[in-house]
């Protein structure tokens, strides 16, 4: 048995319908953030984005490796520091040493002095960061890329620091003067090194937020918007629902009449 329906009756289950599918679209829009096939047509567009996507993955691996380096830097800041502090100790032992006529006395000194000097050591080989050492008794040389291609980059050469390459001697205090002149000097170039990182990681972080945002606009949908959709696909969904039973109800009227 066939069941025929009304003009009025199919236009309004058809409106239903309609409203049903703009609801699915809507929330998977909501879900997902991005934009659904049929509302996203444009392929220049798409290809745009993506192209934005991978450029701004591209820089993060870059800036992960530029904040990797900047912490590499400030380690070997911080061992510099350190040493620093104990060269002006070792100063006052030799300074001591150099005003004392007692062997016994200067023994104990030269003793002070070779523990100093080997606590020193130690601030020169812990200062490592990621298997790199730029202050030991054999320091590395950083190289970093500042972008994606390799086009820009920065070679930063470690300097050794360690009791030996600054040739301490207890009978001679210009020996610590010149070591601590040389400390301040390689703590002042790895500042200025570690400042052009910052100021570069600055940079790639807005550049690639920047591109994220073209992207974002180009493909993902406008939560707001969809919300606002969706409470209004509702609203005529409640409303095409009450306009259908008011439909079947008045052909039902009719129908009685006969």
């Amino acid at each position: 048995m066939e069941v025929g329906l009304s003009s009025s009756v199919r236009t309004t289950l058809s409106s239903v319908q309609r409203i049903k599918d703009l609801q699915a679209r809507t929330q998977n829009r909501i879900a997902t953030g991005r934009e659904d096939e049929e509302r996203n047509r444009n392929v220049i567009a798409a290809f745009v984005a993506k192209s934005l996507s991978n450029k701004a993955s591209d820089l993060l691996s870059v800036k992960n490796n530029i904040g990797q380096g900047a912490s590499q830097l400030q380690v070997a800041q911080n061992g510099l520091e350190s040493i620093d502090q104990t060269l002006n100790q070792l100063k006052a032992v030799a300074i001591q040493f150099e005003n004392s006529s007692s062997p016994t006395q200067q023994a104990e000194l030269q003793s002070q002095f070779d523990v100093l000097s080997q606590q020193l050591d130690n601030f020169a080989r812990d200062s490592s960061f990621g298997g790199t050492n730029l202050i030991d008794s054999s320091p590395d040389t950083l190289n970093l890329d500042l972008n994606a291609d390799g086009s820009s980059s920065i070679q930063i050469t470690g300097q050794a620091s360690d009791s030996a390459t600054l040739a301490l001697d207890i009978n001679n205090t210009a020996t610590i003067d010149a070591a601590a002149a040389q400390v301040r000097s390689t703590a002042q170039t790895i500042g200025s090194n570690a400042s052009v990182l910052q100021i570069r990681e600055d940079f790639t972080t807005d550049l690639v937020n920047t591109l994220k945002e073209g992207e974002a606009k180009l493909v993902q949908t406008d939560l707001n918007e969809e919300a606002a959709n969706s409470l209004a696909l509702s609203t005529r969904n409640q409303l095409a629902s009450a306009a259908t039973n008011l439909a079947i109800q008045s052909e039902q009227t009719i129908l009685q009449l006969f």
